[in-house]
C-alpha cells in the first residue's frame, strides 16, 4: 500500500514538473515570436526610412545609420560595393545621372522572412537631361530589392532594376521585343486613328468619352494664368483631365474650331488652326491660333501640349464683370 501511495505521489510531482516545464517553454516560445513580430516590424520601418530618405536626397546620418559598416550593395551594370563608402559611391553615380527619384512607397508589396525583406515596387523620376521616366511603352518602372538584416542594420541591400529609364537600350530592346505581343500591336489604333476620334467626340460629331483615348498617365500642359483661367496648367491623371473638361465647359463656350492641318510622324503628331471662344466670366470673345501637340503609344494619348497665344487671353480679359454668378479677379 505505502509502495502505490509513493508511486502515485511520484508520478504526480513528475507530472506537475512536466507540465511547469511546459508552460515555461510556451512562454519562452510566445516570447520569441513577440520579438520576432516587433523585430520584423522595425526592419520593415528601416526600408521605409531607406527609400524616404532617398526620395527626399536625404543622404544624412539617419540615412547611412541603417547600415552596417560592411554592409554590400549590389545594382545591376554599377556592380557591387562593399561599406558604407560604397554606398556613398553608388549615390554619386546615380545621382550624376538622375534629377529626381520617387518610389511609390504606399504601393510596397513585402515579403518578410528570418532575417530577409524583399520589396517589390514601382518608380518614377527625371534624368538630368530632363527626361521623364518610365514610358510606360518600353519602361515600367518596375524594380525589386532584396535586403539582407543584421540585428536591425541592414547587412546587404540588392537591387533589381533595368537601369534604361528611358529606354535608350536599343540594341536590348530589339533583343528582348517580344514577339508573341505583335499580333495585339496590330489591334492597336493608329496615332491617326486617335486623333480622328479624338476631334469626332471634341466636336460631337461621334458620341463616346474622350477619357478613354488617354493613358493613365499622360504629359499634359496648357500653358495659362490658372489664377484667372482654371482650366489652364499642368495635368497628369485621367482624374486631372477628367477636372479640366468640366472647367472648361462651365467657363468657357466655344464659338469656332478649325484645324488647319495635322502632321503625323510615327507616335508623333501636331496639329494647327484657329479657335473662337467666349470667356463666360468676361462675356468676351477671344479669337487666337492655337497648336497641339501628341503623343500616342499602344493607341493611348499619352503627351498633349496645347498652345495658345496666352499672354493675349490675360490681356483681353481685364475686366471684373461678374457673369452668371462668375467672378474673376485679374
Amino acid at each position: 500500500m505505502k509502495t502505490k501511495i509513493i508511486i502515485t505521489t511520484t508520478l504526480l510531482v513528475l507530472a506537475t514538473i512536466t507540465n511547469i516545464k511546459g508552460q515555461q517553454a510556451l512562454t519562452t516560445q510566445q516570447e520569441n515570436n513577440m520579438n520576432n513580430t516587433d523585430l520584423a516590424a522595425l526592419r520593415k520601418s528601416k526600408v521605409k526610412t531607406y527609400f524616404k530618405k532617398i526620395d527626399d536626397g536625404q543622404f544624412d546620418e539617419e540615412y547611412f545609420n541603417l547600415y552596417t559598416d560592411d554592409v554590400e550593395l549590389y545594382y545591376p551594370k554599377f556592380g557591387f560595393e562593399k561599406g558604407k563608402e560604397g554606398i556613398r559611391n553608388f549615390g554619386k553615380t546615380i545621382g550624376a545621372h538622375l534629377q529626381n527619384l520617387t518610389h511609390d512607397i504606399d504601393g510596397f508589396n513585402y515579403i518578410i522572412s528570418d532575417n530577409m525583406v524583399v520589396v517589390e515596387g514601382t518608380e518614377k523620376g527625371i534624368t538630368r537631361s530632363g527626361k521623364k521616366w518610365p514610358d510606360y511603352r518600353i519602361s515600367h518602372g518596375k524594380f525589386c530589392n532584396v535586403f539582407e538584416f543584421e540585428g536591425e542594420l541592414i547587412k546587404r541591400v540588392h537591387i533589381y532594376v533595368d537601369p534604361d529609364f528611358t529606354s535608350e537600350d536599343t540594341d536590348r530592346v530589339n533583343i528582348f521585343n517580344n514577339p508573341f505581343q505583335a499580333v495585339n500591336k496590330k489591334t492597336l489604333s493608329s496615332t491617326k486613328e486617335v486623333l480622328e476620334e479624338f476631334y469626332a467626340i471634341q466636336s460631337g460629331k461621334k458620341k463616346g468619352n474622350i477619357l478613354d483615348l488617354f493613358a493613365e498617365n499622360v504629359d499634359w500642359d496648357l500653358p495659362g494664368n490658372q489664377e484667372k483661367f482654371p482650366w489652364t496648367g499642368k495635368r497628369q491623371t485621367k482624374k486631372e483631365i477628367e477636372n479640366f473638361f468640366k472647367e472648361l465647359y462651365s467657363n468657357v463656350q466655344s464659338e469656332k474650331f478649325d484645324i488647319d492641318f495635322i502632321a503625323i510622324n510615327g507616335e508623333n503628331a501636331t496639329v494647327t488652326g484657329h479657335l473662337s471662344s467666349k470667356i463666360l466670366a468676361y462675356n468676351k470673345i477671344f479669337d487666337t491660333e492655337f497648336v497641339t501637340i501628341f503623343k500616342v503609344m499602344n493607341g493611348k494619348i499619352v503627351k498633349y501640349h496645347f498652345l495658345e497665344d496666352s499672354y493675349k487671353l490675360n490681356e483681353e480679359m481685364q475686366s471684373k464683370t461678374p457673369i452668371n454668378n462668375r467672378t474673376l479677379s485679374k
